[in-house]
């Protein structure tokens, strides 16, 4: 009995290899028999790293996944596979109840079962909120998500600020790592400089954040992980930048290391890239609580129409640079233009709290 049931298992494998699978899979895809390919081309050794290290991932736990059911034309292009998708082939969402959808997951950026291998859905470039179009390959599609969802062109003096979330919302790293979508206080005269990260990077935000995805080990860092650091911060994708052609830096296990021997924030000391540009923002909100655009107890805009269009701009830019989350890794000189640009004109008109409102603002 039991060699009969062995021979079952091999007769049935050889059968399996020979004509392929055909089977009915979740989402928005169904395999299809193809002679000529066989599931163990994708399910094998590297299919089960890459959904270890997703499992590991901030796209597969927190608000990430909780705004999955939200709802929302902004909520639902990035937060639902549905949702991704339509958006990404069509540009509209579509009309599916909000129970039915499912969180980002693999077919949302691949789509195997059709186009029969692990290609993205989309390599082609995207065009951000402001007309600037960013195309660095397989980075494209990480920014159909990580991208500014406003554009600063719109601001004008006498600006209404109408929402205490205006802003460029949460993901700009795309605008960021392009070097575009701050204020840069036209006709000021404000030098505005640019890190070449979005150029000199292999695929740019892929380039980083998944490294070498052939060799790293385990589950915590790099690959679809996308993270920089694994959560414990044992590990780090960090030797892939601390070379010789890029950032030959004494503590290769250190983002925040320094830049240009400067000290940005003239507090005296000399510091790691990341903890000056955290000085500068410090000093920049200080000066707009202080000028009343921005709500001190939350770090919210104040809601009201303002004069002084560059005083709404430097506002922006303080959101701007906090919402990356990077605190200049992305784009350094980009950052720290944009932060002593903002600081110096917000100090040198030494307003009052309110003094550059045309109307009063809500609270």
């Amino acid at each position: 009995m039991r060699r009969f049931v062995m021979t079952s298992f091999a007769l049935l494998a050889l059968l399996i290899l020979a004509v392929g699978c055909e089977r009915e899979v979740t989402g928005d895809v169904q395999v299809i028999s193809n002679a000529d390919e066989n599931c163990f081309e994708c399910h094998n050794g590297q299919l089960d790293q890459a959904q270890g290290e997703w499992a590991n991932s901030i796209h597969a736990s927190g608000n990430y996944v909780d705004y999955t059911n939200r709802g929302g034309a902004d909520c639902t292009a990035c937060h639902n596979q549905e949702g991704f998708i339509s958006f990404l082939e069509t540009g509209t969402l579509p009309s599916i109840p909000q129970d039915q959808v499912s969180a980002i997951g693999c077919f949302s950026c691949h789509n195997p079962h059709e186009n029969g291998d692990l290609s993205l859905r989309v390599v082609g470039p995207y065009t951000l909120k402001n007309g600037v179009v960013f195309d660095h390959n397989q980075g494209n599609l990480c920014v159909a998500c990580h991208h500014g969802n406003a554009t600063v062109t719109q601001i004008t003096d006498d600006f209404n600020v109408a929402s205490s979330r205006f802003g460029p919302h949460h993901g700009p790293q795309g605008d960021m790592l392009q070097g575009t979508n701050g204020w840069e206080f036209p006709g000021e005269g404000y030098t505005i400089l640019k890190s070449p990260h979005a150029t000199a990077v292999r695929d740019a935000c892929a380039g980083c954040h998944m490294g070498n995805v052939s060799n790293h080990s385990g589950y915590a860092v790099g690959g679809h992980t996308f993270r920089i650091f694994s959560e414990d911060g044992h590990e780090s994708q960090l030797p892939f930048c601390a070379t010789a052609e890029c950032h030959a830096v004494d503590d290769p296990d250190s983002l925040n290391f320094v830049v240009d021997n400067v000290d940005y924030d003239v507090d005296g000391d000399i510091e790691g890239f990341q903890s000056e540009t955290e000085g500068l923002l410090e000093e920049l909100g200080d000066l707009l609580k202080a000028n009343g655009i921005i709500d001190s107890a939350n770090g919210l805009f104040k809601t009201g129409v303002y004069a002084d269009q560059h005083l709404v701009g430097a506002a922006w830019n303080w959101k701007y640079i906090e919402e990356d989350r990077s605190l200049g890794a992305h784009n350094f000189r980009y950052v720290i233009s944009l932060l002593e640009a903002s600081i110096d004109y917000v100090s040198s008109k030494n307003g009052a709290p309110g003094a550059n409102l045309t109307a009063a603002p809500s609270h």
